[in-house]
């Protein structure tokens, strides 16, 4: 059986802890109880003083043990820099003349960074389009005390003559011995520091990650695995790549941020915690868990850390709508791990949610930690292996290892509610429909016969069919598509291979040609009918080529007149609903199905059953609800209308979109409250879960080949796939 590394982590911890503070003494009086072990590290915000509210802070950085904010502002057309330290509690400033001289004709997109090596000597790099060009380019300046000039290397200043632009600079080093270790997509380079002339040049690693760090004398670049998390770090002593030594990493998270300190040793921070590795060691010590911190928050984003040498680290935070903070984690001697209740959360696929949920149930409750075990990340994007996942979970469900609180997304819910293993939430999700805070259109579809409910959806979506040429009532069923497609000669689709036209439907009818454990003929055979109607009209083609595709919402403004794209959220409908209002089309929602996400389930095993229900409350609460997490929309109906009135424009994006041959640009804006009413009247309309079965799928693809063709008759293809289902169905 697998663990996570999540797991192993938190254990890990925990016997750290235990060594450090020993067992504890014994009360007075020879009771037998042991104190409760002190001294862990602790999380505080630092107050900013109000004179930097008019500056944004670009950089969090240590000199000379110090911490220093590097910060801009707009005057007119010019944006200019300050650098501030940390002089007791506030914020002095001392910027040098030569960097208060630089001024930066540039937009808002502005990537600054400033370092500082041993002798005092200053680098600035800032890349930006200047005003007046069109391409981001890297700038480099050397400087000290009032003298100060750019540097920029002779390589950023040349465009590539493949696809144009300049060389796109992601990290930037200043080393001790005057030179400066610069990373982009195809090179690690290092410059003279004196005048940016190139020294030496190494092909970029593919396995390398976008962080390159240095602790004054080495080079330590990141190291990514095929899932897109940090799997180890190369040390390039004295910032040469000969000789580079490995320091593994064996955390899950794919977001962890590192800085060194310079005596060499590392720190890492993020949603799995923050960890340290002491220099000459390739051992990561856990200082604090993640949900114990800012990094377990899903609205709140790291920016930039660093560390002092008496083992304090501080984090630079940016929130939504561009708040800015910084914390502080310090060791504190008399601080209390109170602890009582531990509850595992199983899930196959990470979720912001739930981090969210966890992290913040537990600043509630601090005697309650919710720990999450999550099988892949949430951008995971090679195929599932549930026949493990099945394994895993029905091994540590059969012993003592099994998981409290379950979600139950892709997996047969029904099968575990049969054999006892999910309790019934009903108290829970049945009083908070009652009282109108849940839209129970969604989550009265899980009440079974007998009253009893096991599972609710934290989240939904649903298939948003966007077309043109087309009435929102000719796409808003099987059946009126199909009866708007018969006869048509255009392919309104566009060419389909059976198992992808079986993809876009069968979740529609899989419940509803099953009746009682059998096949309904008669439901089939009219389903039938209309997707071969459907399947003329698409025109069905044995294969695809490797890097052929079929027609998504991208090809509406071209050849497609009718696709289909999951709306997951009102920010997420941004992009189709651009898409709509460029080819000046009509929307409407599928089948009036939904697609549940994040369904969650208490297990009956569980020691902490009201806990887990209490946990389930929260998580179904305005508090969890009220963030769109680009992942679905909220089961509460408060959050959704919320939502709907949110300012969306940091959402907002530009790119190219193919029309008649070439390209347009096109612009994906924040479309207005009349277009989010009536998404959020269409969420209030959906009355049926979508359905997944993998047997149903390939017992479909393989039976419908012939009769697409023509060579099996309707007749034929129902008893093929009754065949097919037999035994699958008597199971």
């Amino acid at each position: 059986m697998r663990q996570s590394k999540r797991s192993i982590a938190a254990f890990l911890c925990a016997a750290l802890v235990a060594a450090a503070c020993g067992c504890g003494k014994e009360a007075g009086g020879g009771s037998g109880f042991s104190e409760t072990p002190k001294g862990r590290y602790v999380e505080t915000q630092e107050v900013l003083p109000e004179q930097l509210n008019d500056w944004t802070i670009r950089q969090l950085f240590t000199v000379e043990d110090k911490v220093r904010l590097l910060t801009t502002k707009q005057e007119g057309d010019k944006t200019i820099l300050r650098e501030w330290e940390k002089q007791g509690d506030g914020y002095a400033d001392v910027t040098q003349k030569w960097l208060s001289d630089v001024w930066l004709h540039c937009g808002s997109w502005l990537e600054v960074q400033l370092m500082s090596t041993e002798d005092g000597m200053q680098y600035l790099f800032a890349g930006y389009v200047a005003d007046g060009e069109e391409d981001y380019k890297g700038h480099l300046w050397r400087g000290k005390g009032e003298e100060g000039k750019e540097i920029t290397p002779e390589k950023w200043s040349k465009q590539n003559e493949e696809w144009g632009g300049y060389e796109y600079v992601r990290t930037v080093v200043a080393l001790d011995n005057g030179t400066v270790v610069t990373s982009s997509f195809t090179s690690v380079d290092t410059f003279y520091g004196e005048d940016g002339s190139l020294l030496n040049s190494s092909q970029f690693n593919p396995d390398y990650g976008e962080t390159i760090l240095s602790d004054g004398k080495n080079v330590y670049i990141t190291l990514m695995n095929a899932s897109g998390n940090v799997s180890g770090i190369e040390k390039w002593i004295d910032g040469k790549a000969d000789g580079a030594v490995a320091i593994p990493y064996s955390e899950s998270s794919a977001n962890a941020f590192f800085c060194a300190l310079g005596d060499g040793t590392l720190i890492s921070a993020g949603s799995d915690g923050i960890f340290r590795c002491q220099t000459g060691s390739t051992d990561w010590e856990k200082l604090i868990d993640g949900v114990e911190t800012d990094f377990g928050l899903t609205g709140c984003w790291c920016t930039g850390i660093t560390a002092l040498s008496d083992g304090c680290i501080f984090v630079l935070f940016e929130e939504s709508g561009g708040t800015k903070k910084i914390n502080k984690y310090e060791y504190d001697p008399e601080a209390v791990i109170e602890i009582k209740e531990t509850l595992k959360l199983y899930t196959v696929h990470e979720s912001y949610l739930l981090n969210q949920a966890a992290a913040l149930y537990h600043r509630k409750h601090p005697e309650v930690l919710i720990t999450i075990q999550s099988v892949y990340p949430r951008y995971y994007y090679e195929e599932t292996d549930y026949n493990a996942v099945y394994q895993e979970l029905n091994t540590m469900l059969m012993g003592d290892d099994a998981p409290d609180i379950l979600v139950m997304d892709h997996l047969n819910m029904d099968s575990y509610a049969a054999k006892g293993l999910l309790a019934d939430i009903n108290d829970v999700v049945g009083e908070l429909e009652e009282s109108g805070k849940l839209l129970s259109n969604i989550t009265g579809s899980y009440v079974r016969e007998d009253g009893a409910r096991y599972v609710v959806p934290l989240q939904f979506g649903f298939q948003l069919a966007v077309g043109r040429d087309i009435s929102p009532e000719n796409m808003s069923t099987i059946k009126e598509l199909a009866r708007f497609l018969d006869g048509k000669e255009y392919s309104y689709l566009g060419a389909l291979t059976v198992g992808e036209l079986v993809d876009k439907f069968y979740p529609y009818i899989c419940d509803r040609i099953i009746h009682e454990k059998q096949l309904d003929k008669e439901v089939m055979g009219e389903y039938l009918e209309y997707l071969k109607i459907i399947a003329d009209n698409c025109g069905i083609i044995d294969r695809r080529d490797k890097e052929e595709r079929g027609f998504n919402m991208w090809d509406l403004p071209d050849q497609a007149k009718l696709a289909f794209e999951e709306a997951d959220g009102f920010k997420g409908c941004m992009f189709p609903i651009a898409i709509n209002d460029y080819v000046n089309g009509v929307y409407t929602a599928f089948e009036s199905s939904f697609i549940p996400s994040v369904q969650v389930g208490v297990c009956t095993k569980s020691k902490y059953v009201d806990t887990a229900k209490d946990f389930l409350r929260f998580a179904l609460s305005e508090e969890i609800q009220d963030t769109d997490y680009y992942s679905g929309f909220p089961v509460n109906l408060t959050s959704l209308e919320k939502q709907s009135i949110e300012d969306r424009s940091e959402a907002e994006a530009e790119t190219a979109i193919q029309v008649d041959g070439g390209y347009e640009t096109f612009t994906i804006k924040q479309y207005p409250k009349e277009t989010a009413d009536e998404l959020m009247a269409l969420c209030k309309t959906l009355d049926r879960p979508m359905k997944e079965d993998e047997k149903i799928r390939e017992v479909l693809t393989e039976s419908l080949v012939g009769y697409f063709n023509g060579t099996q008759s309707k007749e034929d293809t129902i008893q093929k796939i009754e065949g097919g289902l037999k035994m699958y169905l008597a199971e």
